[in-house]
C-alpha cells in the first residue's frame, strides 16, 4: 500500500488506499463525532501514520456526554450496522462509561476490529482530548493524541511493541516534536526518553 504523508506546522495529511481497519475507524469516527469530541490514542495512531503492525482494537477517548446524548449515539450505532460486545443495554453501557470502564463497539456479527470507547480516566486523557491533532486522511478528518504524549505514554507502557511505536513516532516527527513537552510528559509518567 503506497502512502504519502506530509507533516507540517498546519497538521498532518495522509493520502493512501484505505485498509479495512481504516474504513472501520472512519465509520466509528463518523458515528461518535456527531455526538462527542473524541481522540484516538494508542496503537492505531502509529498504524495510521504508516507503521506496519497489527491491532485488534482502536482506543477512543470521548468527552463525558450526557446520558441522553449517549442514548442517541447508542441507538444510532445499533441501527447503523454496529453492536456492542458488552452484554449491557444502552443504559448499562452508559453506567460502565461513568464507572471509567471501556465499552467495545464492533460491526454487527464481528469481534475484530473493535473500538474501545471510554470517558477520560485521568489528566493524560483530558490533555489528549484538549490538545488533539487533526489528521486529514484522504478527504476525511481523524483526531489523534498529541505525538509527544503518545511517545511518552508508549514508553510508560513499556512492551517491546510499545517502545517500537514510540521510536517510530520519534523518528517520523523529528524536528516537529516539542522536546520540552515530550520531556515533561516523560517526567510526569516517570519514564526516560532513550532517544
Amino acid at each position: 500500500m503506497s502512502m504519502g504523508i506530509t507533516i507540517g506546522r498546519e497538521g498532518i495529511r495522509i493520502s493512501r488506499e484505505l485498509s479495512e481497519l481504516d474504513k472501520f475507524v472512519l465509520d466509528v469516527v463518523n458515528l461518535i463525532g456527531r455526538h462527542a469530541n473524541y481522540v484516538i490514542v494508542s496503537g492505531y495512531v502509529t498504524i495510521l501514520l504508516g507503521r506496519s503492525r497489527g491491532t485488534e482494537d482502536v482506543d477512543f477517548v470521548i468527552e463525558k456526554i450526557s446520558r441522553e446524548e449517549f442514548m442517541t449515539l447508542c441507538r444510532e450505532a445499533l441501527n447503523g450496522g454496529f453492536e456492542f460486545l458488552n452484554p449491557e443495554d444502552c443504559d448499562g453501557l452508559y453506567e460502565m462509561l461513568e464507572e471509567r470502564m471501556g465499552i467495545r463497539l464492533v460491526r454487527k456479527g464481528e469481534i475484530i476490529p473493535n473500538a474501545e470507547i471510554k470517558f477520560p480516566k485521568d489528566s493524560f486523557h483530558e490533555e489528549a482530548l484538549r490538545n488533539r491533532i487533526k489528521v486529514k486522511l484522504n478527504d476525511e478528518i481523524i483526531y489523534i493524541s498529541p505525538i509527544e504524549l503518545q511517545i511518552a505514554y508508549k514508553l510508560y507502557l513499556g512492551s517491546d511493541k510499545d517502545i517500537e511505536d514510540a521510536f517510530f513516532l520519534y523518528e517520523l516527527f523529528g524536528d516537529y516534536l516539542d522536546r520540552r513537552v515530550l520531556d515533561e510528559y516523560a517526567r510526569r509518567l516517570r519514564v526516560k526518553v532513550p532517544f
